[in-house]
């Protein structure tokens, strides 16, 4: 059959599968309708039926944008229906083209009962009398594809204009007769469409033609009963993929998950073998606080097998740009919530939507008793697609885990016959495996599966021509795939997505707070420690998970509408007023009052540099973990910084300037070398046309490369600081509508150059990037990510290179040859290209769509260039990038001169010591550490916590090894990239 004939052919079909839906209801009779419009935010249903609603008809406009409307829906199923099946049916004006749509709750007798939108439109009704309320929201739509700025959404919450139509409100008659055959035909149109020729789909259409002309049923069901001959087992899992937040705010995901999760409880009770796999326990949580008996309703079906909790983290976060202890809280919060609730374990990290992987989370999934991953973004791929469906994932550390890619690509499965057979015929690893998982339902507020996808799930089961189909769980999957796959093949290192680069950068003063906020966080712990006073554990764990809830993958990333951010950066600023309060309490518990001065140092390496104390810059010093009284009189520097126009220089460095403030020159006096490249010239800023062909706050094209402008104009510079223990130069530069004023700062004993800015950003559609050509050669690049770091290329020799032109990296990147490499450090970016001998940092966007105003306004952040003899290990670039990040805190205090203390030091470099905390459920203390050199080391870790006894622990506390003690000293043995959590028993 030519491909011309086939669309004919299912093309009529498709006429003839309407034409069949069209007779699916008989019968109709009206509803009564009053309805409560209510502005601003959503409020409760025993305080809105207690409201006086008003008489309203088929037709009433309803909801201005991000509203409710409560509907009050009566009436009486005419007695002639007795005996058949009655729903109510309702079209609320769910899409409009205006942009918006609509979803609702309906609750009955009280309760939450039933979502409705655009999928799931009727409600089953029993007994005679109908009486219920529909809670209805009017959420606007914001991605546009087009080159307009999206609207608005704060500006859009005072639009006055009704959003919405009310198109339909009845009753009807549901014939199950007409429904099943409805049904039967449907699969047996989608199989056709999927099937290539031969003498299946010669079958299947001979079935359709003669039911065409006959309309006998049992023609459809003699197609369909013709068994599968697959070697190949889906395993079908319902699914409802909720975006913690993104196009709306996070009040509005409550609502949506109260939607889905209370249509999905209605749906197990209907078909006892249909199971739904959902993550996010912070969505949980709000259904116990806001819902709870759609709480309850979880609870018991969990208990029954039909609702399965997946996925291990706290909330799906992004994972390129939390810290490595941030994901580590993610799996303590999110399995322990698992483990309280539901009694179970959850063994896979489940992330379909994610924007990249580090090569660190294998281990971090092994170590929180994890043994699998299971993502789907990856099939977005711009130039390589990943070349597995199944296969072994192994980390910087050597951990592998089992992971899955679905090959359906996607995690919205309609559960069409179509979908089904193309998802079977993509799997890539049939010669390894003879399993793959399908994820079905409509997601992010669109209530998860609807009945027609379990009613075509039971006709799939075991049917000729599409694979055989089990409707599973996702634990089912992964232990039966995991147990039969052979010979899998082994992916190392990280895995990168060729898409939405833009989101390193994006939203530049959420990533600001984020990074503020974890290490805000790290310090209140351990000063809490320290003070042996009651540890603050509900206040800080409470913070911890409203910092994970801001790292959710479509907030951190920079994807979202403005509202979220308006949100985002009050939630962030929050986290950091409480670590700091907490902070602030215990520095003065052990700093005790006076006028001295005490410094701590919560980076796990001791410290002496230049810091600010009021209006005077001083030395303090301070050990690992720890704190000292400094001295009452400061020691000179032997080598102090000298300022004058053009140059600055101390004993390490000398930094000269042209007359447009651009680094001509960074001569290296202790290697005696020339850091920059010849003629080139350092810390030039470049602007670029940013235009992404789609997802424009999610995407950098490629192309953004063509033509940069160097922003070479200085409006003005002056010297702040001639020298002494400091050396400042104020650089001052306009373009477009935009300023930047930069502070170029050296310190006496410090090859950290650095650059404090200023910006005040308002362009549109531009990238700015800040260009450091070196005189260093090496076709790899050293990037930091969490709990190590990883290598790239510099060239572009192969596709997979040519995608990486856009990188993320977290405290510093460094580009190195044998015995001398260059650093660059920044204090909350996340976005690198290095390329060559250029090394740049992604420094500011500018995108219109989902927020038509991200990042204009005022931005003030710092990055630092590193020159350094030797490798960047032994150079210290690690340390110095953690301290860039973790100043000195300067306290006054009436210690004793000299008088200090170290929590936690260790004896190797190599080791770095990521956090100090109590318990989650005991007093013990736990101190959480890892090897950042990517090399073997023996360490000697001394305490002067209480610790007689120590073990070695996994990721959720429980105890795995114990280690000996003696006189607070604790021998470790570490391979590479190892993170280790001690428990300390007092």
């Amino acid at each position: 059959m030519s491909a011309g004939s086939a669309d004919r052919s299912s093309n009529r079909f498709r006429l003839l599968l309407e034409t069949q839906r069209g007779q699916n209801a008989a019968g109709r009779a009206p509803l009564q309708l009053t309805a409560l419009a209510v502005r601003g935010e959503p409020i409760a249903y025993a305080d809105a039926v207690s409201r006086e609603f008003s008489p309203i008809e088929v037709g009433y406009e309803w909801g201005p944008p991000w509203s409710t409307t409560w509907f009050h829906v009566t009436g009486r199923v005419p007695s002639s229906w007795t005996d058949q099946g009655v729903v109510a049916v309702f079209d609320l004006g769910f899409i409009d083209a205006t942009g918006f749509t609509c979803e609702a709750l309906a609750w009955k007798d009280g309760r939450p009962w039933r979502g409705i939108d655009p999928n799931h439109r009727w409600l089953p009704i029993e007994g005679a009398d109908v009486d219920f309320y529909i809670e209805a929201a009017a959420n606007p739509l914001t991605f546009f594809a087009g080159p307009e700025p999206a609207p608005s959404m704060i500006a859009l919450r005072e639009e006055p204009a009704p959003a919405f139509v009310l198109r339909q409100a009845e009753l009807m008659i549901q014939d199950r007769h007409i429904r099943d055959l409805t049904l039967d035909l449907k699969v047996l149109v989608e199989l056709l469409e999927a099937l290539p020729d031969g003498q299946r789909r010669t079958e299947v259409q001979r079935a359709l033609d003669q039911f065409a002309q006959t309309a006998d049923p049992d023609v459809l069901k003699e197609a369909l009963a013709r068994p599968s001959t697959s070697k190949h087992l889906v395993h079908a899992v319902g699914h409802a993929h909720i975006d913690t937040a993104w196009l709306w705010p996070l009040r509005e995901t409550r609502r949506k998950c109260a939607r889905s999760f209370s249509t999905q409880l209605a749906l197990m009770d209907e078909y006892p073998d249909y199971r739904f796999a959902c993550s996010q326990p912070a969505q949980y949580e709000w259904m116990k606080e806001s819902y709870p008996t759609i709480f309850e309703g979880i609870r018991k079906k969990v208990a029954s097998g039909q609702w399965e909790p997946v996925g291990s983290m706290w909330v799906e976060p992004d994972c390129n740009l939390p810290s490595g202890e941030a994901l580590a809280r993610q799996l303590l919060y999110g399995k322990r919530y698992f483990m309280k609730e539901f009694g179970c374990e959850t063994k896979q990290v489940w992330l379909p939507d994610v924007f990249g992987y580090p090569a660190s989370l294998p281990q971090l999934i092994a170590l929180s008793g994890g043994n699998s991953f299971l993502t789907q973004k990856l099939s977005w791929n711009e130039t390589n697609k990943p070349a597995h469906n199944t296969f072994m994932w192994e980390g910087i550390d050597g951990t592998r885990i089992f992971t899955h890619f679905p090959p359906a690509d996607t995690y919205n499965g309609d559960f069409s016959a179509t979908e089904l057979v193309r998802s079977a015929a993509r799997f890539k690893d049939h010669a390894r495996s003879s399993m793959s998982l399908y994820l079905f339902g409509w997601g992010d507020g669109g209530g998860g599966p609807e009945p027609d996808m379990i009613e075509s799930a039971h006709r799939l089961l075991d049917l000729s021509g599409a694979p055989r189909v089990e409707l599973s769980s996702a634990a089912g999957f992964f232990e039966a795939a995991a147990a039969e796959a052979h010979d899998l093949t082994t992916w190392v290192g990280e895995l990168y997505f060729e898409l939405h680069r833009g989101t390193y950068t994006t939203q530049a003063k959420t990533k600001l707070l984020n990074r503020r906020a974890e290490q805000a966080l790290r310090e209140a712990e351990t000063w809490s420690i320290a003070t042996g006073a009651v540890y603050p554990a509900a206040e800080l764990e409470a913070a911890w998970k409203l910092l994970l809830v801001s790292q959710f993958h479509d907030i951190l990333p920079g994807s979202s509408i403005d509202w979220v951010y308006e949100d985002a950066e009050r939630d962030l600023a929050g986290v950091i007023e409480t670590a700091a309060g907490i902070t602030s309490g215990a520095h003065a518990k052990i700093a005790n009052t006076g006028e001295g001065l005490v410094a701590f140092n919560v980076n796990s390496h001791p410290r002496r540099e230049v810091v600010e104390v009021g209006d005077e810059l001083v030395v303090a010093e301070a050990p690992a973990c720890g704190w000292a009284a400094q001295p009452s009189q400061s020691a000179a520097p032997e080598q102090p910084v000298v300022v004058s126009d053009g140059l600055m220089e101390n004993g390490l460095l000398r930094v000269s300037w042209d007359d447009h403030g651009l680094l001509t020159s960074i001569w290296d006096k202790q290697a005696n070398r020339e850091v920059l490249a010849a003629g080139a010239r350092g810390n030039l800023l470049q602007l670029h046309r940013d235009n992404p062909a789609q997802w424009d706050a999610w995407d950098i094209d490629i192309d953004y490369m063509k033509d940069p402008v160097d922003l070479i104009e200085l409006s003005s510079r002056a010297i702040e600081i001639p020298g002494g223990l400091r050396g400042a130069v104020r650089f001052n530069r306009e373009f477009g509508s935009s300023t930047l004023t930069q502070r170029m700062v050296l310190d006496a004993g410090s090859r950290v150059l650095r650059f404090e800015c200023d910006v005040d950003w308002h362009e549109d559609h531009k990238l700015l990037k800040v260009a450091f050509p070196v005189a260093v050669h090496s076709a790899r690049a050293t990037y930091e990510i969490q709990f190590g770091h990883v290598e790239r290329s510099t060239h572009a020799n192969t596709s997979w290179d040519q995608a990486r032109f856009e990188v993320c990296g977290h405290r510093w990147a460094d580009l190195g040859e044998a015995g001398y490499g260059v650093a660059l450090l920044n204090d909350c970016k996340y976005g690198y290209d290095i390329h060559g001998s250029v090394i740049r940092l992604s420094l500011l966007r500018a995108p219109t769509h989902p927020d038509p105003t991200a990042d204009r306004g005022q931005h003030r952040f710092m990055y630092a260039l590193m020159p350094h003899p030797r490798d960047f290990r032994e150079a210290g670039v690690i340390a110095a990038a953690e301290d860039l990040n973790a100043p000195l805190r300067i306290v006054r205090g009436n210690l004793t001169e000299g008088e200090r203390r170290s929590l936690v030091e260790v004896d190797s470099p190599q080791v770095v010591v990521e956090a100090i905390k109590r318990a989650e459920d005991s007093d013990a203390t736990i101190v959480r550490l890892y090897e950042s050199w990517g090399g073997r080391c023996t360490a000697r870790l001394r305490t002067t916590l209480p610790a007689s006894r120590a073990f070695l622990c996994d990721l959720l506390e429980r105890e795995r090894e114990e280690l000996k003690v003696s006189d607070g000293v604790i021998e470790l043995e570490l391979a590479p990239f190892k993170i280790l959590t001690l428990k300390l028993q007092p």
